[in-house]
């Protein structure tokens, strides 16, 4: 390749001009692998997290109180000691973990409302409670 240029400015010149052919596809391969190890860290954050959701339901159906699939669970209600709240007004002291046959857990809060509710495969929480003999 002639470039018309002084001998000592050919070898710079051939160099410029590779980096700058190679440059646009090295920062598109750059970006396109920083992507992808966003989107890997995004699903290891998420599997991470379910699995610590299932751990936490699971330590809660170790020692929960087991409600009547009549009333569910209800982010934010209120939790009585008499699901139908007729008979006893007293809500559940705070600490006290919530499960249903269903798969959730949850949690009542010091206003005695329903909180953090954690949902895993009922087969999971009822080999649980079946441990526990609080059910079938």
């Amino acid at each position: 390749m002639n470039l018309n240029l002084p001998l000592k400015w050919q070898v710079p010149a051939l160099g410029l001009i590779l980096a700058l052919s190679v440059a646009p596809t090295a920062i598109t391969m750059y970006r396109q692998s920083e992507a992808e190890l966003r989107q890997k860290t995004t699903q290891e954050q998420q599997q991470s997290q379910q699995s610590e959701d299932v751990r936490k339901a699971l330590d809660r159906a170790k020692r929960c109180l087991l409600i009547d699939e009549r009333y569910p669970l209800i982010e934010g209600a209120n939790a009585y000691y008499d699901p139908t709240n007729r008979v006893n007004k007293r809500r559940l002291p705070k600490g006290t973990p919530l499960c249903s046959r269903s798969g959730y857990t949850a949690e009542v809060d010091r206003f005695g409302t329903v909180t953090d509710i954690k949902q895993i495969p009922p087969e999971q929480l009822n080999q649980v409670l079946q441990q526990r003999g609080l059910i079938r």
